[in-house]
């Protein structure tokens, strides 16, 4: 999945253009727009709509990040379960043979 040379967002690939310089770099746009700014020599970082886009896929990236972290705790949770049930279960074992 290629990322845009001046915005960064990322996009399918049957989608945008793709240039390749003289000197052999290759140049990928998600639209005629990014093309058309960096040919105007804009700076992406001072252009509104880019700023948007980068803060929307770093909070996608922080929500990503959080979901992995949940999906961490819950297994890391089952685990402990797993382990007071056999550690319970051993212990009803033990009180019950004492009987």
């Amino acid at each position: 999945m290629p990322t845009c040379s001046f915005c960064k967002k990322n996009y399918e690939f049957p989608r945008g253009l793709t240039f390749f310089t003289i000197d052999g770099k290759t140049v990928y746009f998600c639209s005629s727009k990014c093309k058309r700014n960096l040919a105007l020599k804009r700076d992406p970082k001072k252009t509104n709509w880019v700023k948007r886009v980068k803060k929307l896929k770093g909070k996608i990236e922080v929500e990503k990040e959080i979901e992995e972290k949940q999906v961490e705790v819950k297994e890391s949770s089952k685990k402990e379960i797993k382990e007071k049930v056999k550690k319970d279960a051993g212990v009803e074992e033990g009180v019950e043979d004492d009987d």
